[in-house]
């Protein structure tokens, strides 16, 4: 699947489908918070429009409260850009993924 022609002409993002029940979405770290925010709107209506509710959300960036107000269910599990997760942090991500596709 592919993201409309207009969503990639005004998102300073990178959206990709990984597998049709898996997408990655990356902000750049030097976006301004206005723009941020504005393509945050873009990608919660994306998934609205293609997924209606049935989507989990996995926050991997630091905590945003801006990020919960997209859906109900999202899972934080972030740390510091630049930063290497723990190894334990990528095994509960791994699992808490494994039991949502499940």
């Amino acid at each position: 699947m592919s993201v409309s022609r207009t969503m990639e002409d005004s998102c300073e993002l990178d959206l990709v489908y990984v597998t049709e029940r898996i997408i990655a979405v990356s902000f750049p770290s030097t976006a301004n918070e206005e723009n941020f925010r504005s393509n945050l709107r873009e990608v919660a209506q994306m998934l609205k429009s293609k997924h209606g509710g049935n989507y989990l959300l996995f926050n991997l960036s630091e905590r945003r409260p801006d990020i919960t107000k997209l859906h109900a269910k999202v899972l934080e599990f972030g740390w510091p850009d630049l930063h290497t997760p723990a190894l334990e942090k990528i095994c509960s991500i791994c699992k808490a993924m494994d039991t949502w596709l499940n």
